[in-house]
């Protein structure tokens, strides 16, 4: 089986059957086909089958049609036909509207539209979307801008007055993408945006940041949510100092995964219940110092496996001077520890106690260096 060898015959019908997707191929028709079916309800006129979504069938229907058949796919890409190309154009341009607060599809007596450039990221790209919100009878059972948003799986940059949301999908997409391809944020976004246009001529608005803040957000609920934070009638400010911390799985537990009496098994048989325990550290993970931590505060702090910051830092405090000492002339580490390599940075590395024999970190483990080994 040489599958490589056998397709290079076929390179040239492979390649006419991706420019002939470029037009509209074997829909060459003008007629909406959706329109002049028995159920339509505009079979007495069908429309002109100038639009095809990227995402669907490549089939070709008409702008009434392509709306209707988006109600609950807002956020796929559309191409219109002009006669010699297809352009891109949004379904918002198409006039689809996302009305809130309304999960029964009912009618919304006193809509209140967001603004005009309201703007959602998913992993097709950057949308502009004409969101409508409750503002009828209804709006206390459909709660405030953002919960309504949220309830349609948007994530809302801003809790007072959103303008950009992210979905839920998009958000979960780069988790998964930074944890297995180790993808950058930065990088992930401009991906986003070169789907949205890969010409660069389209100005599109700029929400990086928004990005930034809200994946650091996402990620944060996620971890009380696992942690099982949002079940308990104390709710997430009662949890306690590294409880969002993953627990090792295989270590030595009482009452978790030992059986009863290993307390007082030989002495030849201890080794079975030892918890191994390392310690060490990494000095090319830095951290830069933000503008202000007021506005760019701590979530969480000490929950997980990071030690409290404010208690640490009056630990470290008592060493604020102190010159690093070694003997060994090729640790770069404490050579470095009081020169130029730390300025910029609010910690120059990381100490972690861990499980020696699986690697996991313990709760409160993980404390930041600074100034080298300190």
């Amino acid at each position: 089986d040489e599958p490589m060898k056998e397709w290079i015959p076929l390179t040239d019908q492979y390649l006419h059957e991706l420019l002939r997707n470029e037009g509209r191929g074997d829909y060459a028709y003008f007629r909406c086909p959706t329109c002049v079916t028995a159920n339509s309800r505009c079979a007495t006129a069908p429309g002109h089958a100038t639009i095809r979504c990227r995402e669907c069938a490549p089939r070709l229907v008409c702008e009434a049609c392509a709306v209707g058949r988006h109600m609950d796919m807002p956020w796929h890409r559309i191409e219109r036909w002009t006669g010699q190309r297809f352009e891109k154009i949004s379904l918002a341009d198409l006039g689809l509207s996302i009305q809130l607060g309304h999960a029964n599809m009912s009618t919304c007596s006193n809509p209140r539209p967001a603004r005009s450039n309201f703007c959602v990221i998913d992993i097709s790209g950057q949308h502009r979307a004409n969101i409508l919100f409750c503002g009828c009878e209804r709006a206390g059972q459909a709660g405030t801008s953002s919960q309504q948003l949220h309830r349609y799986r948007l994530y809302p940059a801003t809790d007072i007055d959103p303008n950009t949301a992210l979905t839920y999908r998009v958000l979960e997409h780069y988790h998964i993408q930074s944890l297995q391809g180790k993808v950058s944020m930065f990088d992930y976004y401009q991906a986003l945006l070169r789907l949205t246009d890969n010409t660069g001529a389209i100005h599109l608005q700029d929400r990086y940041k928004v990005f930034m803040r809200v994946v650091s957000q996402w990620r944060f609920l996620k971890r009380l949510k696992r942690a099982g934070r949002g079940h308990d009638v104390g709710g997430a400010n009662a949890t306690t100092s590294g409880e969002l911390a993953v627990m090792c799985p295989a270590c030595p537990r009482p009452g978790v995964n030992l059986p009863s009496g290993w307390d007082r098994v030989s002495a030849d048989h201890r080794y079975l219940y030892t918890l191994s325990i390392a310690m060490d550290a990494c000095f090319r993970l830095k951290r830069r110092a933000v503008s202000d931590e007021h506005k760019d505060p701590i979530l969480g702090s000490g929950w997980g496996y990071f030690v409290e910051d404010t208690k640490y830092r009056e630990v470290l405090a008592a060493y604020a001077d102190q010159e690093e000492m070694s003997t060994c002339t090729g640790l770069s580490a404490i050579d470095h520890a009081n020169t130029k390599f730390h300025k910029g940075y609010a910690a120059t590395g990381v100490g972690a106690v861990v499980c020696a024999r699986h690697e996991f970190m313990f709760p409160n483990g993980v404390g930041d260096t600074q100034k080298g080994e300190k």
